[in-house]
Order: C-alpha cells, then structure tokens, then sequence
C-alpha cells in the first residue's frame, strides 16, 4: 500500500506522480515536480488556502476548510470535489464524477460531470454537461449547457445552446436558442433566440425569440414573443404580445391579447379585456371577451361572444355571435344564430336566426326568421326567406322584403 504524503506549513511543495494520498496543510502553492501536470492516484486532502499551478489529475480532491483552491490548468477528479465549506476556481477544464461546493464553483474552460452543487454560484465560462448543476444563488453558463436539470436559487443563464429536461430558477431565467422541457421560473424568463419548450410556468413575465415552439404556457403576468410562434395553450393572468403570427391551441387571458400577425387557434379564446389582431383571427371553438375584439382582417370562428365591440373586416361565425348590452359591431356579421343585445349598434347581418333586442340600431338584414324588438333601427335593407316579427317602435330604412332565397353574403353591405 502506497504512503500517505502530508506536507504542513510550506511555501511551495512540489510533487511528482503519487500512488497514493496527499495531505496538504496550509501551504501557499502546489506545483509539479516536472512538467505542467500532476498526478496522484489517491485524494489530495487540502487544510486553507491553495493555489495549483499547471493540471491536476487525482481521485478525489478535498478542501477540508472555508478556503479556496485554484488551479491554474485543468482539473480532472475522478470521484469527487468535496469543498462544500469553501470554494473552487479553475482556470481551464473540469471533469469529476461529483462537485460539491460551499460557496462558488468557477471553470474557466468546461464543465463535464454528473453532479455540481454550490452553495452560492457557479460560473463555467465554456460549456458544461451534466445531469444536474445547482447553484444556492446562481448558475451561468456562458458556452453551450447539456444537463438534465440546471437549477439556481437566484438566477439561471445560459448563453449558448441550451438541451435540458429542467430549468428551475426562483427569481430570473434567460437562455438564448435550445430546447428545454420544463421551465419553472419565480420571476422572469427570457430566450433571446428560438426556444422549444413543452411547459413554461413563470410566476411574472416571459419572452421568446422568433419562430419558438411553446407547449404549455402558464404566466402570472406578461407574456412576450418576438416573429411567429408555435404554442399549445396559453394561460396568463395579465397581457399577451404576439410580434409575428401566431398558431396553436387555445388562450385565456386575463388582461389584453395583441398579435402583430395573424392569429390562428385550435380550440378557443377567452381574455377579460381586450383582443387586438392585425391580421386575422382564426377560431375552431368559441371567441369570448369581455371587451373589445379588433381585427384589420377576418374573424372566422366557430362562434363568438363579446361584451364590448367588435371591430373587423368581416366576422363569420359557424354557429353563433352575441354582443352585450350598448356594444357595437363595424363590419358585416354572418353566422347561423345571431343575437344582439339592447342599445347596441351594427353594420350589416346575416344569417339563419336573428334578433335584435329593444332600441338597438343595425345596418341590414339578412336572415331566414328575424325577430325585432321594440324601437330599434334598421338603417338599410331587410330580407327574409321564413318569418319576420317585430314590436312596436321598430323602423325599417326599406320596406322589409320576403325573398326565396337570400343574396351570397358576400354581398353584405
């Protein structure tokens, strides 16, 4: 069995190749014997502050204080660093089974492991892969990151590639391009570039860069994309931005909705305040907002409901379309069932069933039974194919006219 090397209280110790351990008890610097490399088959155990000059190689490397090691070359630790009272710094590469820091781990070339843990932060300036990578305060990661879970206290980033299975920050998370599966952020997150990711519950704000792919979105406040975005469902308690057009499932909204592009869905819409769509809005399920709907486009949708207005080129709606009390709609309507509500005013609607409750002002009609109440204005022309009632007060710009067959809707006026 190879002996056990202790050195105490020395400026410089030199060592060459060692088949066993060494003990180091404050001394200053450790350097090899011959050439930039040292080797020591066993652990190097080290008592206060140490600086290494070239590469090391050793089984297990230990920091039995709240010291700090340096090393000024690569350190490649087979088993294990154990510093979880102090720190770490290396100046180029970092390969060990298991890093395990008190305060700050830095690596100024990559990290490989399967475990790094600080107290506090941990920095490697080139890339780093890893199963898991936890940082008390922080985690950056300025190269590309591989890791299964990266996780940070404080922050997260990651300034190159990122491919996770998690990302886990309590306060701020910010990647530039990759793919990540889970990310869960307290505060804010942000991805520069295109990100993939299947689920992203931050309890603030968000932001991805163009052409991402988000599955689940779940926000507390904001969310942000810049260019076109692919998403599953969107659930965000404040305002969403869409800068470029926007597929996917479904969207509920507390605040507003704007989409600089066009807007296309799966299944449905629901916000509390406002949705703005410079293009179109394509809806496979139901549009319901508490406020106001503008679209420069079209609006084609399975049917819609709003409180306040509804503001587009023309709005098709598969089953149905209701407004609220004194709402408005400007654009022509089509759609199977139509209802407005009292004191509110329109352009032009068409469709199977209509009515239109009491002191509302509408622009023509087109329907197969329309029902009216009393003193509403129709400023244009009424068609019916079936039935046509209405209530005291009620006038007709045009006599109303029972037809066989109503005029192709695209020729609402």
């Amino acid at each position: 069995m190879a002996e056990k090397l202790e050195y105490k209280n020395e400026s410089v110790v030199e060592i060459g190749n060692t088949e066993g351990d060494v003990e180091i008890r404050n001394c200053r610097r450790l350097q090899p014997q011959q050439g930039d490399e040292i080797f020591i088959l066993g652990t190097l155990t080290v008592y206060g502050d140490l600086d290494i000059e070239g590469s090391l190689q050793c089984e297990s490397l230990v920091l039995k204080t709240r010291d700090h090691i340096t090393v000024s070359g690569n350190l490649i630790a087979r088993s294990a660093v154990d510093a979880r009272k102090g720190s770490i710094r290396v100046e180029e590469d970092l390969e060990s089974r298991n890093v395990e820091v008190g305060s700050s781990l830095r690596v100024g070339g990559n990290l490989k492991c399967v475990s790094a843990k600080a107290g506090a932060s941990i920095k490697v300036t080139g890339n780093a892969e890893a199963q898991r990578l936890t940082g008390g305060a922080s985690v950056k990661i300025e190269g590309d990151c591989k890791v299964e879970r990266i996780a940070g206290g404080g922050s997260v980033g990651v300034y190159g590639t990122i491919e996770a299975e998690e990302l886990d920050a309590g306060g701020s998370g910010k990647v530039v391009k990759g793919t990540i599966k889970k990310v869960s952020v307290g505060g804010s997150f942000k991805a520069v570039e295109a990100i993939e990711i299947e689920d992203l519950d931050v309890g603030g704000s968000a932001k991805v860069g163009p052409d991402s792919k988000v599955g689940n979105v779940d926000i507390g406040g904001t969310f942000k994309s810049e260019g076109n975005l692919e998403f599953g469902d969107i659930d965000v308690g404040g305002t969403v931005k869409l800068d470029g057009t926007a597929s996917g499932d479904s969207i509920d909204v507390g605040g507003t909705v704007k989409v600089v592009g066009n807007l296309n869905l799966k299944g449905g819409i629901n916000v509390g305040g406002t949705v703005k769509v410079e293009g179109n809005l394509n809806c496979e399920d139901k549009i319901k907002v508490g406020g106001t709907v503008r679209v420069e486009g079209r609006i084609h949708t399975f049917r819609i409901i709003v409180g306040g207005e509804i503001d587009a080129e023309y709005t098709k709606a598969t089953d149905g379309v209701r407004i609220g009390k004194r709402a408005e709609i400007r654009g022509p309507v089509e759609s199977k069932e139509i209802l407005i509500r009292e004191r509110a005013r329109t352009d032009s609607l068409y469709g199977d069933d209509i009515r239109i409750e009491e002191r509302s002002r509408v622009g023509s009609l087109y329907g197969r039974k329309i029902y009216i109440e009393r003193d509403v204005i129709v400023e244009g022309k009424t068609l019916y194919t079936e039935s046509l009632e209405s209530e005291n007060g009620v006038e007709f710009g045009e006599e109303p006219k029972k037809v066989d067959q109503l005029p192709p809707p695209e020729e609402l006026e």
